[in-house]
């Protein structure tokens, strides 16, 4: 992905000085603009919007990056599912680390399915197709990796990489705190040496991480939210599926559909009113997408896991105040 590569432009800054670099979608209105600043920074930024030329990762709202590109992104409101192709031979970056910030995210690849809680991490080798699936996140961490800076990486196998680093790791821990700062400005690397030697550390600190992921993490047992949290993680990735149902889920999780229903009954709502939402919701970013315009209403109602046309219409104008042809024009 463009977003993703050092850019013609990032090479020419070597000689500015560092600091935070903000990207917005170039899908976003001005007052989401506003509303995503006071978020991520408390304020709006003096100066333009710096808005991306491709689409950001994770087809996110907004990303903050550095200049000149040290390889360090949050990426900010991703959207969801998010597939990314396999890169080609000579594509970079091949290898990246991700960290979701909040909520859960669930990567898959040939047939491999992991699932990361809050401030877990993952390395993940992109020359096959990965498909991530991201419930309830707000921010997404990823770091691109050189080869070059980490031998390991080319001696695991593809299922030693797919695996779940727990927030425990001490490597992953230094690493969150180290990369914050960089992102952040905090740190004077004013020049392409010193530059280099913050990119090698970030190296050596996930060469670490890697080395001791296989202590048994200290976790506690999960609480009643983290399960939930993991079911809707399930949930997510079976929407498409109109056989999903709460008795399949909860065969899954060895428990009674009661249980399921109790627990959506915390939220205030119940199984049903979770699985609709998010397919109305999934169905909604398909009609806004450019590459889904080839697919019909009826083939993006029956891709997100309707089995009704009729009702998907009821529905989507029942949730968004408008119809699914409405939105598809603008």
């Amino acid at each position: 992905m463009a977003a993703l590569q050092r850019s013609a432009a990032a090479k020419a800054a070597e000689g500015e000085t560092f600091a935070p670099f903000w990207l917005v979608s170039g899908e976003a209105a001005p007052d989401e603009v506003q509303a995503m600043a006071h978020k991520v920074f408390g304020h709006v930024p003096d100066g333009n919007d710096i808005r991306a030329e491709a689409a950001l990762p994770f087809a996110a709202r907004s990303m903050l990056t550095t200049r000149p590109d040290i390889g360090l992104m949050s990426c900010f409101s991703p959207a969801t599912p998010w597939i990314w192709p396999a890169r080609q031979s000579g594509q970079e970056p091949r290898y990246i680390l991700v960290r979701p910030s909040d909520g859960r995210c669930v990567i898959e690849q040939a047939g491999r399915r992991i699932s990361l809680r809050a401030r877990d991490a993952a390395v993940v080798d992109l020359a096959q197709e990965t498909r991530f699936t991201l419930v309830e996140l707000g921010r997404i961490d990823l770091i691109a990796l050189d080869p070059a800076r980490l031998p390991t990486l080319a001696q695991l196998t593809p299922d030693e990489l797919m695996q779940a680093i727990p927030r425990g790791n001490r490597g992953l821990q230094v690493l969150a705190h180290y990369g914050a700062l960089l992102l952040r400005g905090l740190f004077p690397l004013n020049s392409a040496p010193l530059r280099d030697l913050a990119i090698g550390h970030v190296h050596d600190l996930i060469g670490v991480m890697l080395a001791d992921r296989s202590a048994p993490p200290v976790t506690a047992t999960p609480r009643r939210g983290g399960r939930l949290a993991a079911i809707k993680a399930d949930i997510e990735t079976r929407l498409e599926r109109r056989e999903l149902s709460i008795d399949l889920i909860a065969g899954l999780y060895g428990v009674t559909p009661r249980a399921i229903q109790k627990a959506f009954g915390a939220e205030g709502r119940t199984f049903s009113d979770y699985v609709l939402e998010r397919r109305l919701e999934r169905a909604w970013l398909k009609l806004m997408s450019a590459e889904d315009d080839a697919i019909s209403i009826s083939g993006v109602a029956f891709e997100v896991g309707f089995g009704d046309l009729s009702y998907f219409n009821r529905s989507f104008r029942k949730r968004f105040g408008r119809s699914p042809s409405q939105v598809r024009a603008g």
